[in-house]
């Protein structure tokens, strides 16, 4: 296992725990706060947490299928996506993060972009290693 893969199997163990906290939080702690606008905001953010969790670690174990730049771009871009846009979610419905709301587009932006590097990592015609049939 490499040092980076390393880390973004902790970063996936790591994401995963907090979006179960946090739903916990915004169930019990959070929900005089979380109404109209600023539970919507935290359940988007709470779900795509959920969701991309699971898919880093599935990137991060997958690290020996895919080249290492697209692997590492992808694994990045999803750690980056997460913290700006589910972060600035979570920081807004809360009420102590409303200037971060510009960034959560960059944030989505960048969650797409990480699959969309994910899938162009899978495909065989990118892959220098690749030979081609003479004729």
């Amino acid at each position: 296992m490499t040092g980076a893969q390393r880390v973004f199997l902790i970063l996936a163990g790591l994401l995963g725990a907090s979006a179960v906290a946090l739903a916990a939080l915004g169930t019990h702690a959070f929900s005089d706060l979380l109404v109209g606008p600023a539970a919507a905001r935290f359940d988007i953010a709470l779900r795509l947490h959920l969701a991309h969790a699971p898919a880093l670690l599935a990137l991060a174990l997958a690290m020996s299928r895919l080249r290492p730049r697209w692997w590492s771009a992808a694994c990045a871009l999803m750690v980056l996506g997460l913290l700006l846009f589910c972060g600035g979610l979570y920081l807004a419905a809360l009420g102590i993060g409303e200037w971060l709301l510009p960034m959560v587009p960059f944030g989505g932006s960048m969650l797409i972009l990480a699959w969309m590097v994910l899938t162009l990592a899978t495909m065989p015609s990118l892959d220098p290693r690749r030979t081609r049939p003479p004729g």
